[in-house]
This record gives structure tokens, C-alpha cells and sequence, in this order.
């Protein structure tokens, strides 16, 4: 029963991260600052409770005190810790990232926290276990990943007053919530406080899944403005997308036609597009020239990401992909009407080719060497 416990309150947690992860669309949130950000979680869990411990025993708090109040500010601020960095970070896209690494940290220090729970009740730990993930695990989840919403609107917020009072802002937010569920949960005495604490979660972890929704359309409508062919992209892979949420509809002829492979493929080819769409439009709302360049760099690394990416996936399947795809949308094609335009647009004396001039001059060619025997016979 007790292997039980430890495996519902870890996985369960887990899997309400997956499922914050499935919402972020565009996948700004990556795999491997994922992966630190639970590492941080875990490092967060072990110097706040040597700092409680210490706090305890030193005499400074009794320990209900240091639950309702000092532990709090504690956890957040230790939990944020991590996010600061990232969010600072040249490939930050948007807050959705923010929310995405906050989630992670909080679960992973409420994983920790069940375990020890669990093992200082063993004969109730499966309800221990339960009751938790419900509740205080949300909350841990919840708070964090509010402050990585505030810190990555604080990024694009133009002048330092302004930054400050986004990530002081947040930071206080999140301690006010944390230390007013601990308030509840130590407090309330009824049989309904697992009730009144299982709200708390649900409603905390709802809050940032319709965020994070909110922040995928905000991101539609900036992909829809900045993907261009200034990035190289086409008007018909921009169309595609900004309809990322639609993208498994999308793909399934090219899943049973070519496989998962090539579908993952396209997949990614679409998704480091969205990614750098994201970051041209990030360089309007800064204001430091350091900042700039460096998303400039990280835009020119997207830049031949996406091209060995459309050399992977083939001119085949993106030409049948165009059949896939509603209002002739085709990236091949679309790609193609850029090269012709390009190219007719060239200039001479820059010593580009005209294409149209150079159709004018072959016709010419043509018509002469046509007419050329029948001037022959006439001599």
C-alpha cells in the first residue's frame, strides 16, 4: 500500500505537468530547461527545509509559524530562483514559457514534499498522497508557474520601473497565495478542509491552464505579423503555423503516407518556424541593444535550423503536404512563388538576374531563329 502512495504522488503530479506542456501549442517551453527547472524544484525542496529545520530549531519560530508564514516566502522565493535566469535567456519567446518552467519547479518540489509526508505518516499515506496531489501539489505548481508568467511579461515591458514592479509583483502574489493556503490548511478544523484545499488546486491549476490557452492565441496573432520573408519563411508556411493547434489534423495524411518519421519531421520544421516568428516579434518590445543581439544571433541559428530541416523533410512530401492543407497553403509552393518573386525583382546592375527580362531576351532569341530560314529563301 505504501509503494502505492509514492507512486500516486509522483506520477499524478507528472502528468498534470505533461498536461500544462500538451497546452503550450508552440512548444517554447523546451525539453532540457524543462529537465533543470525540475532539478531546481528538488534543490529548492532541500535548502528550504534545512533553512525551516534550522528556523525551528534555533528557536526564532515555532513550528506552525514557520508552515504559515516564513516557509512560504521561503519556498517561493527559492523556487523562482531558477526562473529569473531563464526568462533572461536570449530563446525566451513568451510567458507561456515562463509558466511552463514554473509549473515544473513547483511539481518537482511537491513530489519531494509528498514523499516526505508519506513516510512521516506510513499507515495514512495513501490518503496522505491523495489529499495532496489535489491540493498543496497544485498550489506548489500553481504559485511558481504564476511567477514565471509575471517574470516573462516583465522581459518585454520597456524601462526598469517598469520590469521591477512585473517581477516584484508576481513574486508577491505568489507568497500572498501560498501563505494564505497555508493559513487555510492549518486553520480550518471541518470535515470540508480537504474539500476547501482540493478547490484551491483545481482552481490554481485551471487559472494557468486558460493562461496559458490565452498566451497561445496572443501568440497566433504575433506569428501572423512577424513570420515573413525577411526569416525566409513563405506566406503559406506562416498560414500553417498559426494553426498549430490544429497541426495532428493536418499531418495525419502525411502519418499514413509516409510514416511518423517524416510527419515529426515536418512537425519540427513548423514548430522552430513558430519559435522564430516569436523571438522577431520579441525584438520590438526590448529596449536593450545587448538583449537584441543576441535574439538576432539566436534568430540567424533558427534560420539554418529551418533550412537543413526543409532539406530533411524533401521536395516530395512537402509537395503533398500542399494537398493536405486548406486554401493552398504549401510551403513548397509557397516557396517557389518567393524564389520567382525574388528573382524578378532583382536588379541588373547589382548583377542579379531579372527573371522576367531574361524570358523577354529568350523568346527574342527564339522568334529570330524562327524567322531566320524564311529570310534565307527570300535571298
Amino acid at each position: 500500500m505504501i509503494f502505492i502512495a509514492y507512486l500516486i504522488a509522483a506520477v499524478i503530479p507528472l502528468l498534470v505537468l505533461g498536461a500544462i506542456y500538451w497546452f503550450d501549442v508552440y512548444k517554447t517551453g523546451q525539453f532540457r530547461p524543462i529537465l533543470y527547472s525540475f532539478a531546481a524544484g528538488l534543490v529548492a525542496f532541500y535548502l528550504a527545509s534545512e533553512v525551516n529545520k534550522f528556523t525551528i530549531g534555533q528557536g526564532y519560530l515555532d513550528r506552525l509559524d514557520v508552515i504559515r508564514y516564513s516557509a512560504p516566502i521561503l519556498e517561493e522565493i527559492l523556487k523562482g530562483a531558477i526562473l529569473f535566469y531563464f526568462v533572461r535567456r536570449a530563446n525566451f519567446t513568451y510567458f507561456v514559457e515562463g509558466a511552463v518552467y514554473g509549473f515544473a519547479v513547483g511539481v518537482s518540489f511537491a513530489v519531494v514534499e509528498n514523499f516526505q509526508y508519506i513516510q512521516a505518516s506510513p499507515n495514512a499515506g495513501l490518503m496522505v498522497a491523495i489529499s495532496r496531489v489535489i491540493s498543496t501539489n497544485l498550489i506548489h505548481a500553481t504559485t511558481s508557474s504564476l511567477l514565471g508568467i509575471f517574470l516573462g511579461l516583465a522581459r518585454f515591458e520597456r524601462g526598469l520601473p517598469r520590469q521591477a514592479a512585473y517581477s516584484l509583483g508576481g513574486m508577491l502574489i505568489a507568497m500572498i497565495l501560498h501563505v494564505g493556503y497555508n493559513n487555510l490548511v492549518t486553520r480550518v478544523q471541518s470535515d470540508a478542509l480537504l474539500i476547501y484545499a482540493a478547490i484551491c488546486g483545481f482552481v490554481g491549476a485551471g487559472l494557468i491552464a486558460f493562461l496559458v490557452r490565452r498566451g497561445f492565441r496572443e501568440a497566433r496573432s504575433m506569428l501572423e505579423e512577424s513570420l515573413t520573408m525577411t526569416d525566409r519563411v513563405t506566406s503559406g508556411e506562416a498560414a500553417v503555423v498559426t494553426r498549430m493547434n490544429t497541426i495532428d489534423t493536418i499531418l495525419k495524411p502525411m502519418v499514413e503516407r509516409f510514416g511518423d518519421k517524416k510527419a515529426g519531421q515536418i512537425r519540427r520544421f513548423l514548430l522552430a518556424q513558430a519559435r522564430m516568428g516569436l523571438l522577431r516579434k520579441s525584438l520590438e518590445k526590448l529596449d536593450s541593444e545587448a538583449m537584441k543581439r543576441s535574439i538576432e544571433q539566436e534568430i540567424d541559428k533558427l534560420r539554418l535550423e529551418i533550412d537543413e530541416a526543409r532539406r530533411e523533410v524533401g521536395s516530395y512530401a512537402m509537395l503533398y503536404l500542399r494537398h493536405t492543407i486548406p486554401e493552398d497553403t504549401s510551403p513548397l509552393w509557397g516557396r517557389l512563388e518567393t524564389i520567382i518573386q525574388e528573382r524578378a525583382a532583382a536588379p541588373k546592375q547589382a548583377g542579379g538576374m531579372n527573371l522576367w527580362t531574361n524570358l523577354q531576351t529568350r523568346q527574342q532569341d527564339q522568334t529570330a531563329k524562327n524567322s531566320q530560314p524564311d529570310q534565307e529563301r527570300e535571298e
